[in-house]
């Protein structure tokens, strides 16, 4: 393989190597009318299950709910 095609793969390759680069944390600075300031942050909310409650693994459906079929008719 050429040099010039092993550059170019190789700077192909540094996305992959770097990795995502770490974002600041975003937020709106809100005036109230009485001179304070609150923030909101603009971040998503987490993923579900990542939070520290226990999670049901199998969720919250019984079988007994169901309609059972009459196989008499």
């Amino acid at each position: 393989m050429p040099p010039l095609v092993k550059a170019c793969c190789l700077v192909a390759m540094i996305p992959a190597i770097v990795g995502p680069l770490p974002l600041a944390a975003r937020t709106i600075a809100a005036p109230l009318c009485n001179g304070g300031v609150t923030t909101i942050p603009l971040d998503p909310p987490a993923a579900p299950g990542t939070g520290t409650t226990p999670c049901c693994a199998k969720g919250c459906h019984t079988g007994s709910s169901r309609k059972r079929l009459d196989r008499a008719q």
